[in-house]
């Protein structure tokens, strides 16, 4: 995870959730500016977040927590699991 932002509206840059896809555009985000998140952190972040999965060093279950805010203007259904106790508009 890095302290930046970038435009997603540019195609090839990063993906619709905010994951570098373009190799090249580490060159400006070096691991060593990055935040390496531990076991049970939970971080704030936009689709214009720059951030990758890295792998794991044991197999295991991931888990990801997203939480979407009335002012969010997207929600993927095909990436989250709607809540049967909460109506989507």
């Amino acid at each position: 995870l890095w302290d930046a932002l970038v435009d997603s509206a540019i195609p090839g840059i990063v993906d619709r959730y905010g994951g570098v896809v373009d190799p090249q555009l580490k060159r400006f985000f070096p691991d060593s500016a990055a935040t390496k998140l531990g076991a049970g952190e939970l971080v704030w972040m936009t689709d214009c977040t720059p951030h990758e999965a890295l792998p794991q060093p044991t197999p295991g279950p991931r888990t990801f927590f997203r939480l979407v805010m009335p002012y969010v203007t997207h929600w993927y259904a095909a990436n989250s699991t709607p809540n049967p106790n909460v109506s989507i508009p």
